[in-house]
């Protein structure tokens, strides 16, 4: 009766610790993820424009936030032509 118990106590321990037999990874997909390049872009895209936003509502040449929002992407779009318009579509 006493050999079952310390080999009882040993699989409740290994099961109660995570360190199981039977542990199986998860099969998650990672999300994607933008290339680098993108990445900085559509950062910087997003630093830009709300800032622009704040210079324009703060201006009153904008008023209301949609209006400063589009107003800011129009700029944005003809100051940095060489940003990526998929990476832009991203971000929104």
């Amino acid at each position: 009766m006493k050999t079952p118990v310390p080999a009882v106590l040993v699989l409740a321990l290994t099961l109660a610790t995570g360190c199981s037999l039977f542990h199986s990874k998860s099969k998650m997909a990672s999300p994607p993820e933008l290339p680098p390049a993108a990445g900085i872009e559509a950062e910087f895209r997003d630093r830009w424009m709300s800032k622009r936003v704040h210079e324009l509502l703060v201006s009153g040449a904008a008023k209301t936030d949609d209006e400063a929002k589009q107003m800011a992407a129009n700029e944005f779009a003809k100051l940095y032509t060489f940003v990526n318009s998929a990476s832009n579509d991203a971000s929104r």
